[in-house]
């Protein structure tokens, strides 16, 4: 136990060991990066329908398939990785701006996915090419949100958030 643990009473939260969070990093990363790429490929797709033109059967299944099978797996074990880390490791999950403004990023990109992008992927392959437009706009956005994610991790930005915020007590000074 820490002794500022010990004096507050309580016991030291548990820390993954190095190869392990190690592991978990890496596979954290990896998964990240491959969202990035899946998502790139969202924006891709439909740019090259929308300057080529002629059919977008080839290009709308492509997306159906990455957009609907492949970014989902990606994004939720990017999600679920980055928590294992944050609950294994001295970043936590709510202690530090950044970690929260990336938490919150990678979820607007998949609730944006599952309540817009998904529908649009299947309109457009309904034929609907009115809508290519919209998953241009959709991809764009959530490149910056994920490019975002990226910075954040890197730059570690803003601080850790105070105890008062966390718990709504007012400290007297």
């Amino acid at each position: 136990m820490t002794a500022v643990a010990e004096r507050a009473g309580r016991t030291a939260p548990r820390r993954l060991a190095r190869r392990p969070r190690a592991a978990l990093r890496t596979v954290h990363v990896l998964l990240a990066v491959a969202w990035t790429g899946a998502s790139l490929v969202m924006l891709v797709l439909p740019v090259a329908v929308l300057l080529r033109g002629g059919d977008a059967g080839f290009a709308v299944a492509v997306m159906g398939t990455v957009g609907n099978g492949m970014i989902p797996f990606l994004a939720v074990g990017t999600v679920l990785s980055g928590a294992a880390l944050g609950l294994g490791t001295a970043w936590g999950l709510f202690r530090y701006r950044w970690v929260v403004a990336k938490t919150v990023l990678a979820l607007a990109v998949i609730v944006s996915s599952v309540a817009l992008t998904t529908g649009w992927v299947d309109a457009a392959a309904a034929g609907d090419r009115s809508v290519l437009p919209l998953l241009v706009a959709a991809s764009v956005l959530h490149q910056v949100m994920l490019l975002g994610a990226t910075v954040l991790s890197v730059e570690k930005p803003g601080g850790r958030l105070s105890r008062q915020r966390l718990t709504g007590n007012r400290m007297v000074a």
